[in-house]
């Protein structure tokens, strides 16, 4: 049944779904009261211009294509008229499977849509079919929330998903143009290069991202290595502050202040490393940084001899050595 055109507050999803979007949204292609299926032309057939998948999988067309030289198209394809031809709203595959076949017609059901509607059928349907590749439906998403001008929140709800998850998907579209390929790619998943978009460096970014495919680490592992990456970048912000405290044209009269901040940069530095070595060997470790020098002393406490074993193989252990759990190595000494 036609949809009549309005303010873009009043199209789209509302009206085809009713006001409130769903969890589970009604398929796009469920027949309607009042549809009536036809046959067109390939020829008179054109994409729908709000298309969110750029891609489509070799092997599936071509398997597609086989059961439309076998059986032809089977379920009618959605289309709006457009001037003298016909914009695909949803079936844009078994178009282009009935193109390649060398069919003359396909049946359609002929409905109105304006461009809003377009936009939101267009990414709903995909999403229902898990079309979309992370990085696609990230940008179908942000089309269609400025384009109609949506919040994250309005976004979630016509899309029937959280705005959480929302956020989440629109953040992919801050990945670096290499780490992204590797997402659309299939080579990498969304839960595994979402961990990245904690570090700053465009570069490392790329870098890890390009090794964790490489050597295919879990989404636990690529977060493990980002919170070393930025325990490392914490570290020379502490290493900077200090060459600043301790820079030679620091004003005399505020060399007292200097040396208090100096000292507590100090003794937060060491208290993340003696809990770090804490919980790596299940045991109280003190670390007691020198008064007047460099270096200091570890005071690894132990039980009995048995814990003092297990405590020396732990100190053994290559840092290099991969975990059961396929992460990389905590911590070692």
């Amino acid at each position: 049944m036609a949809s009549k055109k309005g303010g873009l507050g009043a199209t789209g999803l509302d009206r085809m779904f009713g006001s409130r979007a769903k969890a589970s949204a009604p398929a796009v292609e469920e027949k309607k009261e009042g549809d009536t299926v036809t046959e067109l032309a390939v020829k008179d057939l054109v994409p729908n211009p709000y298309q969110p998948r750029h891609t489509f999988d070799p092997e599936k067309m071509q398997d597609l294509i086989h059961s439309v030289k076998e059986s032809g198209v089977i379920q009618p394809l959605i289309v709006r008229k457009k001037g003298r031809q016909y914009e695909i709203v949803a079936g844009e595959r078994r178009g282009r499977a009935a193109k390649e076949a060398g069919l003359a017609k396909v049946p359609v059901v002929v409905r109105t849509y304006d461009d809003a509607a377009m936009m939101e059928v267009a990414l709903v349907e995909n999403l229902q079919r898990s079309d979309l590749d992370p990085l696609e439906e990230a940008r179908g998403i942000k089309r269609m929330m400025e384009a109609l001008q949506l919040t994250q929140e309005e976004a979630a709800k016509r899309l029937g998903k959280s705005r959480a998850a929302v956020a989440n998907t629109l953040r992919l579209l801050n990945l670096p143009e290499a780490a992204a390929q590797l997402v659309a790619e299939g080579q990498l998943t969304a839960g595994q290069v979402r961990p990245l978009l904690g570090l700053e460096d465009p570069e490392k970014i790329t870098e890890l991202a390009q090794q964790a495919a490489a050597e295919g680490w879990s989404a636990r592992a690529v977060e493990e290595v980002v919170n070393r990456e930025k325990q490392a970048d914490q570290k020379v912000d502490y290493l900077q502050q200090l060459n600043d405290l301790l820079g030679d044209e620091a004003p005399e009269k505020g060399k007292n202040k200097s040396k208090k901040a100096l000292k507590k940069a100090q003794n937060v530095y060491v208290r993340g490393f003696q809990d770090q070595l804490t919980e790596y060997l299940g045991t109280r470790v003190k670390i007691e940084p020198a008064k007047k020098e460099n270096g200091g002393r570890i005071i690894i406490e132990y039980y009995n001899d048995d814990d003092l074993e297990r405590v020396y193989d732990l100190l053994k252990e290559k840092d290099e050595k991969p975990s059961s759990s396929g992460t990389p190595g905590k911590f070692t000494v």
